[in-house]
């Protein structure tokens, strides 16, 4: 009998939620194929309306409120990115808060789930050199394309965002392309084709499997 594994995400950005839903599903269900013997189908998470942003102007306020409109599902997923070198105080002051004020209620999701990456999601892109030259179309090596020689490195980036855009600047002018990618059409593609086994050497996205993993041994799932 397979059994579903429902999931919310309530993310910072909309650009994030075009990657992160994607890579929590894989990371799912990669962790169910190593550790369980059930079968189970793991839904892409769903992304919590962007309007709690906009009626809440606390952050504990707006995670108690994804929490609240993610009752019914197995857990959710709360992102926030560092913006630093270290997730410790975007933990601290952004997340925790709000899992603490939705713990012990009856009308919220039972299980939180934090995700943050090192500075922003940007620094988890740039992790998998092929499946990024693969979705901007170059054959550039990747410290041609201005990339950190391995995954580990990518959290000492400072802006990962503006890295990107030297990536795809660089891989236009080498092919020579008619029209330049923008960075909103990496997220999506990206999501799908970049290695967990390169993004497992990332620290902060370790974490979050290591948590991600211990939810979904308290469901039962592994």
């Amino acid at each position: 009998m397979t059994q579903q594994l429902v999931l919310a995400l309530y993310a910072e950005g909309r650009t994030d939620e075009r990657f992160l839903p994607i890579v929590i599903q894989r990371t799912a269900e990669r962790l169910i194929l190593q550790k369980s013997n059930r079968n189970v189908d793991v839904l892409e998470p769903s992304v919590l309306d962007g309007e709690i942003d906009e009626k809440y102007d606390k952050r504990t306020e707006r995670v108690l409120e994804a929490a609240r409109r993610a009752k019914g599902y197995h857990a959710l997923i709360v992102h926030a990115d560092a913006d630093a070198p270290t997730p410790k105080q975007a933990l601290q002051n952004r997340i925790l808060p709000g899992m603490q004020a939705a713990r012990n209620r009856n009308d919220t999701c039972p299980l939180l789930v934090p995700l943050v990456p090192v500075r922003m999601t940007e620094a988890w892109m740039l992790s998998d050199p092929d499946a990024l030259k693969r979705v901007v179309g170059t054959n550039l090596k990747p410290e041609e394309l201005g990339l950190p020689a391995s995954p580990h490195q990518v959290e000492s980036v400072k802006d990962p965002k503006d890295l990107l855009e030297q990536v795809v600047q660089n891989a236009w002018r080498s092919r020579r392309r008619r029209r330049r990618l923008k960075i909103g059409e990496l997220y999506e593609p990206l999501a799908y084709l970049i290695s967990l086994d390169r993004l497992r050497s990332v620290p902060s996205y370790w974490q979050f499997k290591n948590d991600l993993a211990k939810a979904l041994t308290q469901l039962g799932f592994i």
